[in-house]
């Protein structure tokens, strides 16, 4: 007997290995063993599964996890891709439904082991449908669709013709009682007539089963030399059920693949949670996109605002995509978002009370951190919420600090959500770690959900214990508690929201009569530069409230030491000492020829970067003009709807989109 040429035909040998080779790799290194369901990887892994139409592929998404072998990764993200691409515009691929057969292929590997018939119409099914794929792929040049299998769906029983009669009936029929119904109100009785003829078709029927058993046996044993191509086959088709699924899932959540770095880089544009996009979806709810960025200039952004403001949504936003990317996955963000493959992904979310080992809350945590302390590398992402909580302020502030400080010196790459004052102060001067915070308003203390970059943020803290109803003389005597330096910076923060509130409300509505005449655009960019230049005040107020919330410390410092000191004069000398030098440093810095000498050196600076063409801004503003004309250190921008004459000094070069 030949074989099928189906079952002959020959495979792609690197499709087939996809999930022996995902078996075989060390995925990306998470610690803890709830780093997956931290971020709900479960309820996208139950999103692709819902999408996947066999059980091994169903499985097979219920397994999915992050793949380290970076261009084995890159190669199932384009597959992922183009196959999205394809459903997407509707273009053919062949039919990939199947009845799972993987039972089957097991059985095959039994020595005397016999397949059903319907096993066989299974497997013939499942050649076809291969093959199918591989013509469609050019693997092969010519498959004929008809193989020797047959399809046989026929079940045969061992049952003998009987009539159901009243049981009050029973005897008016001569014949054998076979049983009763369970109400006992119907007999089954083989009639007299119809024992022979049943005994004659039971023989039949028993030497038909002989033959037909025969036959599978001798079928079973031709087609078992082919069980590893069986077996191949199965493999094939479950790894293109999971990549539809992965792709349909992409489709569902408006996913892309962004572009893959070789370095270090976390660059979401308009990126979302997909959980909560969908969710969001059903309720036929808006959801705010996310853009963030991580990258050597600033590897790790410290978040901060009050809480229910969406910085732990945030969080997981990178934490969920990362984890997806590097399964295998598209990300809901702009097909421009940048990512990268990292090493390790560790986090620290929520309450980790291990009740198992009677640890506390802060001492889980801190084991966390030295793990983090002794993983962290530049190939490291490190997502923590609520940053140096879960003991005394003061000194979980400052063990935080320190933290900060080791996690930043290793280059690791990070996000972390805090309400610390300390380390909203250490990210604004630290190399590599930037602030940021979630809009809030503080008029109706709604929050905006939309993030901030370079901006710490207002816990909102006084506001918030005020709106709610609490006592002025209970708010006056808290606010006597805590320093001064603390207090101002919180309202200079939550002033500075307010600002930037305002400005995005005028900026959305000025844009739409942007959109309808030229006057509203003009008034728009008078206003536009009016709210920079509040901007640019607000900015030097927080300048001067970080050097006084230094001062601050510095004094405080000398208080202790007043205290402790017996001999109060070295104090006394100390504290004049400082005082004279911040005095002398800020009169040197504000004398009229320092502020000249860098306005020149910048105007000579921005003449050399600026020329006819070139794309600029206005100084922390948002639109790109081109440059048509320069005067000397007047430059003429167009910014499309208007042609403005714009000292050079107020100008920046656009980056690069």
């Amino acid at each position: 007997m030949k074989p099928s040429p189906c079952l002959s035909a020959s495979r792609p040998k690197k499709s087939l290995q996809y999930d022996r080779k995902i078996k075989s790799l060390h995925a990306m290194k998470l610690f803890g063993d709830d780093t997956l369901a931290l971020f709900e990887f479960d309820r996208v892994q139950e999103r692709v599964e819902h999408h996947c139409r066999s059980a091994s592929g169903k499985r097979k998404a219920l397994e999915l996890a992050p793949i380290a072998d970076r261009d084995f990764l890159t190669l199932v993200l384009k597959q992922v891709d183009e196959f999205k691409q394809t459903l997407y515009q509707q273009g053919y691929f062949p039919d990939l439904t199947f009845e799972d057969f993987e039972e089957e292929s097991q059985l095959l590997l039994i020595s005397g082991s016999m397949l059903l018939e319907v096993q066989f119409s299974r497997i013939r099914s499942a050649s076809v449908t291969v093959n199918a794929i591989l013509k469609f792929l050019s693997f092969i040049l010519d498959l004929k669709k008809k193989g020797w299998l047959r399809d046989n769906e026929e079940n045969f029983y061992n049952n003998r013709r009987v009539l159901a009669m009243p049981s009050e009936y029973k005897r008016e029929v001569k014949g054998i009682v076979h049983g009763k119904s369970e109400s006992g109100k119907t007999t089954f009785v083989e009639p007299e007539a119809l024992v022979e003829l049943n005994n004659e078709i039971a023989e039949l029927e028993q030497d038909e089963r002989y033959e037909i058993n025969r036959l599978l046996r001798e079928l079973t044993d031709t087609l078992r030399p082919f069980s590893p191509l069986i077996r191949n086959y199965h493999e094939v088709l479950t790894t293109f059920d999971l990549v539809r699924a992965k792709a349909n899932f992409a489709i569902e959540i408006k996913a892309n693949l962004p572009q893959l770095s070789k370095n270090s880089v976390v660059r979401l544009v308009n990126a979302y949670h997909p959980l909560l996009y969908l969710q969001n979806k059903t309720q036929n709810k808006e959801i705010i996109p996310l853009s963030i960025e991580l990258s050597q200039e600033s590897r790790i952004v410290i978040i901060s605002g009050p809480n229910a403001g969406g910085k732990s949504i945030t969080l997981k936003t990178v934490g969920l995509l990362q984890l997806m990317l590097q399964s295998g996955m598209l990300v809901p963000a702009e097909e421009k978002s940048e990512m990268c493959f990292f090493n390790h992904l560790l986090a620290d979310i929520g309450d980790s009370q291990s009740i198992e080992y009677a640890l506390s809350t802060y001492s889980s945590r801190l084991i966390r951190m030295n793990q983090f302390l002794r993983m962290a590398n530049n190939r490291t992402l490190i997502l923590i919420d609520e940053f140096g909580t879960g003991t005394d302020p003061e000194l979980g502030g400052a063990i935080a600090e320190v933290v900060l400080e080791e996690l930043n010196k290793r280059k690791a790459f990070g996000v972390f959500t805090t309400h610390y004052t300390n380390i909203k102060l250490l990210a604004d001067h630290l190399e590599g770690v930037r602030n940021a915070s979630m809009l809030f308003d503080p008029e109706t203390l709604q929050p905006k959900y939309k993030l901030i970059s370079g901006q710490p943020g207002s816990s909102y803290t006084f506001e918030v214990a005020e709106r709610i109803g609490l006592p002025k003389h209970v708010l006056d005597r808290a606010k006597k508690k805590v320093q001064q330096d603390k207090i101002k910076l919180n309202e200079m923060l939550s002033t500075l929201h307010s600002q930037r509130v305002q400005q995005e409300q005028q900026l959305a509505t000025l844009k739409k009569k942007e959109e309808r005449t030229t006057a509203a655009s003009e008034k728009f960019e008078q206003l536009r530069e009016k709210v920079e230049t509040k901007m640019e005040v607000e900015k030097t107020k927080y300048e001067e409230m970080r050097k006084l919330a230094e001062l601050g410390r510095r004094m405080q410092a000398l208080a202790e030491e007043w205290d402790k000191s017996k001999d109060k004069k070295p104090v006394i000398k100390k504290f004049v000492g400082q005082m004279t030098a911040e005095k002398k440093k800020k009169a040197a810095d504000n004398a009229p020829d320092k502020i000249e000498k860098r306005r020149l050196a910048l105007i000579e600076r921005l003449k050399k970067e600026i020329q006819i063409g070139s794309k600029v801004r206005m100084l922390k503003g948002k639109q790109i003009g081109i440059v048509e004309e320069i005067k000397k250190n007047t430059i003429y921008v167009n910014f499309g709807t208007m042609l403005a004459k714009v000292a050079i000094e107020n100008l920046e070069i656009a980056d690069a989109d």
